[in-house]
């Protein structure tokens, strides 16, 4: 089962940064850290088989499953050297009870040589900075937070932290999220080490903690009614509820998982997780009331997306002049919609000479007259606009004048110095050409560029008399 909101957005204006270095530096751990296991592994277990460890121990294997693990004979006997040898290099349980019994035989040798095995396989991430719940250690608690067992596992984690956690992060501010992140995951490493108590099988991933950013999640939004996105085996589909409804969900998942699901997830951890985060951050709430979070409503489509959603569908079904008439006649009516301008411009680049391309094009231009409106979309239109066409009929003299005007206020003279030389190049002439030819001499200066700067002044001059 999988329940996960589909509504609420970031305000990517307060960017969460904390919950964006979050993911980075677990994705720097597995790519850097732990990306040297496989040579870490390979140097214990050349030791080993290159000492006397394997003719010395498979019988003291058997004698420690007659005594301890009297269950493992059967799988011995099925699974062969395969299964034998997998206990002998990894069991820390039979490490224990060898070590004992070396120490007890007087055995310096072989004792000498099984600790330095045990050495480099334990200099293995998970065994290095894993949460082993029958000795947990301050770097195990913290530690296992970051690590992760493969790239499904750390990617399904850093997906669901963004999901919840980018607004979290904005509703509780960045120092509140960090706190009560890695207060959750102790929280999860808690319950779980009470739960696996003696359990020598270390414990990784974020999982813990990620649970409680969800947890936080409910808390945050409490009654306020989100859109969610659930499979249940093969059926899917969405559903709306009060963010409050879906946290006694993800706690039943998980205590249906650690009776009927994998032995290898750590239930109880996503669980303790689960609560300590809705707990902790319901308390800060009532002592620190959250920063207004603003939460998208469900409203009827806007006439541009009917639009559009008319000519993606002639689109889809091959009727492409269909589609590209009904977009130009969209963007008329529409003249501030880009993705109606977006579509334009892909169903008419088809004919990249015709006039419906190049009026396309005009539309996102017109859009530099918009103070609001993203100049860097403007930027890169012209940009791919001059690039794919050959004759720019869009970019007429007025409208080279707009943008370049506006990308001067940007500071993105590059773009200033190719329109002036376009309308050099149609000798046009124009009061503001002078100014913004004059921007340029003062940006070269500043970067130290003489010549480009040289340029622009004769540039500048040779527009001065037609100026008074």
């Amino acid at each position: 089962m999988l329940i996960i909101p589909i509504q609420n957005k970031p305000d990517w204006r307060r960017p969460p940064l904390v919950c964006l270095a979050l993911v980075l530096v677990n994705l720097l751990v597995f790519v850097l850290y732990q990306s040297g296991d496989e040579s870490r592994w390979q140097a214990a277990e050349e030791f080993y088989f290159a000492s006397d460890l394997p003719v010395l121990e498979e019988a003291r294997f058997y004698e420690y499953v007659d005594a301890e693990q009297p269950e493992w004979r059967t799988q011995a006997q099925g699974a062969g050297e395969e299964f034998i040898y997998e206990q002998l290099l990894w069991s820390r349980e039979f490490h224990n009870w060898l070590m004992l019994q070396l120490a007890e035989e007087e055995q310096p040798q072989w004792l000498r040589q099984r600790q330095q095995f045990a050495e480099l396989r334990d200099s293995l991430s998970n065994f290095a900075y894993g949460l082993t719940p029958a000795n947990p250690t301050v770097k195990g608690l913290f530690g296992h937070m970051f690590l992760h067992g493969g790239w499904d596992h750390l990617l399904g984690n850093m997906v669901f932290l963004l999901l919840f956690g980018l607004s979290v992060e904005i509703a509780l501010g960045a120092a509140w999220f960090i706190g009560l992140y890695l207060l959750g995951g102790l929280a999860a490493a808690a319950l779980h080490m009470g739960v696996e108590a003696g359990s020598l099988m270390p414990v990784i991933g974020a999982s813990g903690a990620v649970s409680a950013v969800m947890g936080m999640f409910v808390a945050v939004y409490g009654i306020r009614r989100l859109r969610f996105f659930y499979t249940l085996g093969f059926v899917f589909g969405e559903f709306t509820a009060p963010a409050l409804l879906v946290l006694p969900l993800w706690l039943g998942k998980e205590v249906f998982g650690y009776f009927f699901g994998s032995d290898n997830i750590a239930y109880w951890a996503h669980f303790g997780g689960l609560v300590a985060g809705f707990a902790c951050t319901l308390l800060l709430i009532r002592l620190r009331p959250t920063r207004e979070i603003q939460v998208e409503e469900d409203l009827p489509p806007t006439p541009a997306q009917l639009a559009l959603a008319r000519i993606e569908s002639l689109q889809n079904s091959g009727k492409l002049l269909e589609a590209t008439q009904a977009a130009t006649s969209a963007q008329r009516q529409h003249p501030g919609s880009l993705p109606l301008i977006y579509k334009a411009i892909e169903l008419s680049a088809l004919a990249p000479e015709s006039e419906a391309h190049h009026r396309a094009w005009l539309a996102l231009f017109a859009l530099a007259k918009q103070p609001e409106q993203d100049f860097a979309l403007v930027a890169q239109g012209v940009e791919d606009y001059l690039r794919r066409v050959k004759v720019p009929r869009a970019l007429n003299a007025g409208v080279c004048l707009l943008i370049a005007q506006r990308a001067a206020s940007e500071k993105r003279w590059d773009l200033v110095e190719i329109l002036l030389l376009r309308l050099q190049q149609k000798e046009h002439r124009h009061p503001l050409m002078a100014r913004l030819a004059n921007g340029l001499v003062e940006h070269y200066r500043r970067c130290g560029d003489e010549e480009r700067a040289r340029r622009a002044l004769d540039f500048a001059r040779n527009l001065q008399p037609a100026a008074v």
